[in-house]
Parts: C-alpha cells; structure tokens; sequence
C-alpha cells in the first residue's frame, strides 16, 4: 500500500469515526490542563502534546471540510462567514493556502518552541527572547503576506476555517448519502434523477380500479411510504432537496399533517417550518465570500499595519527595557488601542456615508468584520497578565485567592491550578501572547 492509499484510508476512517476522534482530541486537550507541576518538566509534556493536538486537528478539519462540502445541498451543514470566506481563498488562491497554514502551524507551535529554547542547555533567557523576536517577525510577514494574498483585506483569526460542524450529524448525513445511493441503485435510476410524483392517493385509486380489497390497498400504501426516496431533485434548477415526507420521519410526525409532529415537551413542532426558516437567505449568504471582508484602504489600512506590527514592537521593547518594565507594556497598550479606536472609526465613517437614495446600496461592515472586531476588543483583556499590571496586581491577588482556598475540598483544586501556572505566565511569553 502506497503512501497516498494510506493517506486516503485515514482519511475514509476519520469520516467514519469523526465522532469518537472528536472525543478522543477533546478529552485529551483537558488533559493538557492538568499534566504542569505534576512531574518535573511537566509543562513542556503538556504543551508538546497540545501542540501536536492542534497540528492533527487541523488536518482532520480541512478532511472534514471535504467530506462535508461533497454532500448534496440539503445535507450539507450550513456554513459560517468565517468559514465560507477562509474555504474561498485557501481553494483559490495558492498563497494565501500556503501563507494561512503556515501560520497557523506556527502559531500552533510557539509557545513550544519558546519552552524547547529555555530548557535547552546551550539557551536560557536570553535566546529564548531572541526567538519570541524571530517567531513574532515571521508572523508579522505572513500575516502582510495573507493581507497581499487577499488585496489588501484585514485578517481574520484563525486564518484557515474551523471546524464548526458536529462529527455526528456528519456520519448520520453520509449514512443517508450512502442509503440514498443504494436505493439508485436498487431501482436502476440516476442518484440526481427526479422520482416520478406519487402518492398515498394514487395509490389506492388505482387499486380501486383494479378492484383489490381495502387491506392490500393500504398494505400497499404503507410499503410506498417505505420506499419514499427522501429527497426529489427539481427539474429545471436539479437542486436536490428532502421530500416532505422525510421531514415527517425525522420529526415522528402524526399521518395527519406531514409538517407537524409532538415534541418531548408536549408542544407542537413544525419540522416543515424550522426546515424552511434554516434555508431562508440573510444578506451575508447572498454576498460573493471574497466581499464577507471588504478592502482596506485609508485608516482602515494604516489600523491593520499597526495591528499586525504591534506584537513585534512589544517584545522588541521588552527585550531592550524588561518584561515587567511600564514602557513596553504602555507602548504596546497604546499600539493596540490605536490600531482598534482607527478600524472601529473608519467602519462608523462607512456607516455614516449613506449614498444619496433609498435604492443605492450603503457601505457596512459584514457581520464577519463586526465578530473580527469583537475578537480585538476582547483581547484588550490579556494586559490584566502582562508586564507591570500582573506583577503589581493581578498576580498577587490570584496568589491571594489560592492560598485562602487551597485546603478547601473541591476549590481546592482550583487553588492548585493556580499555583501551577502562575510561575509559568512568570517565564513564558506565549502564555500571555
């Protein structure tokens, strides 16, 4: 077996499975929470297996990716703005594909890297600062680079599209593919041919004509129901869409309305209804994915330089004056509010800007540039554990905290934590980046 029938075998397994991999990847990252302070050099065990984790997570999510892009429409998983706008670029365009993902595997291996160079006998503190210098000036290029890739578009974060779907909806709507292919098959009929319409009706009209009793009639209208493909594809557009009946099944709907069925609360739900409401169209669906995020220009422009420039000015500062010196912390702090009050204008200046009439279109920000920018305001958060504010205040309240409840049952464990971590945010950038 050849490497590309190995990979290709993976892969098919990983569909199959997706939702014990998911739980397997899942219980191993809350693994890593707790593996520092538990044996010496613990905190590098725990970081290499994070690291590796997240490496073969986002192999698995672009597999996904695949597998769910190759459903028909009504089985494909409705897809994010984030996620169509990074899927459009990593198909079209080969550097951004590459740019993306090797950020995203640096960014992933970072703080490894960090700790890997202050363990080392030939590093310590002074050459693990020059390679948080390195890692932030590769960053820094490739994040110019994506915004080349993109025609001057701001970033979004992560550059490459998560993996939003639910591994078993997946492997239930593969189920009903494969189902749906077996039963083209069985009836000698094309997967994407429309059935010819029929109905319960039909069917006992014409076994009144041909004079059978009552029982066959139904017998044979309960047989028909059976055999009801689950989706019909239309005749003029070939969209492929779930029959009514489909619907009825997967909500155990009564045989007297085929869109209505009881739910566990007692309460009448409409599976016809919430089926339609899920497929009706928003603005961001009707936009093209490479207009989900517009162009750059101006202030907008000059905001996502500083933004991208900051983290490198930071730890260029912080390695001439200090980590826990004001002047790289307050510069840094300013850097970045700069960079967001500069984005946050230039998008209330677009809003402002109606055109003249009530049929001309009027420049917003897409909802996927209102998520990135609330990503950046919360980010403001992380100055509570870097420089001067955590060493003069935050650190020694969590200190606090953890020694008042540390003999305490359950909390206890907390306080634990705590203490764990506390001295690694103390030595490692990464952990505060």
């Amino acid at each position: 077996m050849g490497l590309g029938d190995a990979f290709e075998s993976y892969e098919k397994a990983l569909v199959n499975n997706s939702s014990r991999i998911a739980s397997i990847e899942s219980s191993l990252r809350t693994l890593t929470w707790f593996l520092p302070g538990r044996f010496q050099d613990a905190e590098v065990a725990s970081e290499g297996l994070y690291s590796v984790l997240n490496l073969i997570s986002l192999y698995h999510d672009s597999v996904l990716h695949r597998a769910a892009s190759s459903l028909p429409a009504p089985l494909r998983p409705p897809s994010s703005s984030h996620s169509r706008y990074t899927r459009h670029f990593v198909t079209h365009s080969q550097p951004y594909n590459v740019l993306a993902h090797t950020l995203s595997v640096v960014q992933s291996l970072e703080l490894l890297v960090e700790m890997a160079v202050t363990k080392s006998k030939r590093g310590g503190r002074e050459n693990a600062e020059k390679t948080v210098v390195a890692i932030e000036a590769i960053k820094a290029v490739l994040r110019l680079g994506l915004m080349r890739a993109t025609k001057g578009r701001t970033g979004v974060q992560p550059p490459v599209a998560e993996r939003e779907m639910d591994p078993a909806l997946l492997a239930m709507n593969q189920e009903r593919l494969a189902k749906l292919r077996r039963s083209a098959v069985a009836h000698g009929t094309d997967m994407t041919t429309a059935p010819p319409p029929r109905s319960a009706a039909d069917v006992l009209l014409k076994q009144t004509h041909d004079e059978p009793g009552t029982e066959v009639g139904m017998a044979q209208v309960e047989t028909e129901r059976e055999d009801e493909p689950e989706f019909w594809t239309g005749p003029r557009t070939g969209y492929v869409r779930p029959t009514l009946a489909s619907l009825r099944k997967e909500g155990d709907a009564s045989l007297g309305d085929a869109t209505s069925s009881w739910s566990s609360a007692g309460k009448v739900k409409d599976v016809g209804k919430e089926y339609l409401l899920s497929r009706v169209l928003t603005v961001e669906d009707v936009r093209r994915p490479e207009d989900l995020v517009s162009k750059a220009r101006g202030i907008k422009k000059l905001a996502e330089i500083i933004y991208i420039l900051r983290p490198l000015i930071y730890v260029v500062a912080m390695r001439k004056y200090g980590r826990r010196h004001t002047l790289p912390y307050l510069l840094s702090l300013a850097l970045e509010y700069l960079a967001y009050s500069l984005r946050s204008s230039s998008t209330s200046r677009l809003a402002s800007d109606k055109a003249s009439g009530p049929m001309l279109p009027v420049k917003t920000a897409t909802e996927l540039e209102k998520q990135e920018t609330s990503k950046r305001a919360r980010q403001f958060w992380w100055y509570l554990v870097r420089g001067p504010v955590w060493e003069g205040w935050s650190k020694p309240r969590l200190e606090g905290i953890a020694r008042r409840f540390e003999d305490k049952p359950l909390i206890g464990f907390v306080s634990t934590l705590l203490h764990d971590y506390v001295p690694l945010i103390d030595e490692y950038y990464y952990y505060t980046a």
